[in-house]
């Protein structure tokens, strides 16, 4: 509000002086700060690798990002889902039960102004642990 007030008080001295009003073109750049949507791309490939009692999890690394979010869950719908985040290409889920299907889903994440911004979510993965 300040800044329209010098904004006009500044183009009618110049208008009383005779001058052309070459302020007004620099403050209306500065008076509407642009916010800048980040967006996070989803992990390309995940590769599942059924292991005894353990699932192992490889992304395909995406440029830019600090690092993944996997969920997993028995239900394909991931209600109950669990999460592990790690900022590696490949990490392995332990403590699960034999011969139980497991689906799995991995998104990237990046840090901006110290918070972090989520890809979306890759589709539903299924693996059945030895």
């Amino acid at each position: 509000m300040k800044m329209k007030k010098y904004v006009a008080a500044a183009m009618a001295a110049a208008m009383v002086l005779g001058c052309t009003p070459a302020i007004a073109a620099t403050t209306s750049a500065t008076e509407t700060t642009a916010t800048q949507e980040v967006t996070v791309k989803k992990p390309a490939k995940v590769t599942l690798t059924a292991k005894k009692k353990a699932i192992k999890v490889t992304i395909k690394k995406v440029a830019g990002v600090k690092g993944y979010q996997v969920r997993y869950a028995t239900k394909k719908s991931m209600k109950g889902a669990k999460t592990v985040t790690t900022s590696k290409t490949t990490v392995t889920i332990k403590k699960l039960k034999s011969k139980k299907k497991y689906y799995v889903q991995v998104r990237s994440y990046k840090k901006v102004d110290g918070k972090k911004v989520y890809s979306k979510w890759t589709t539903v993965k299924t693996k059945k642990t030895k």
